[in-house]
């Protein structure tokens, strides 16, 4: 495989914008946020089985879509854990 397969227009875009990135001060604050990451104790899942509405499901699939859930669990979820 020769280098010409690389796509040069791809790479210089890609160095600007680390360029950009680290004039813009912005490698100090991915630094921090890498900091604060951590690995979360993972509390095991247990499948539930209740009864619901379709139109109650439909309200909260639609109210997951809205609010940036992967799903309707996941969005339930949410809401036990705000109580």
């Amino acid at each position: 495989m020769s280098l010409d397969t690389f796509n040069q227009k791809k790479d210089e875009e890609m160095r600007e914008s680390y360029e950009t990135t680290l004039k813009d001060g912005k490698k100090d604050n991915a630094a921090a946020f890498l900091k604060n990451i951590s690995r979360k104790e993972v509390e095991r899942k247990r499948s539930v089985t209740f009864s619901i509405t379709e139109s109650q499901l439909n309200k909260m699939d639609k109210a997951a879509r809205q609010n940036g859930f992967k799903n309707r669990s996941e969005f339930l979820s949410s809401i036990i854990d705000a109580i």
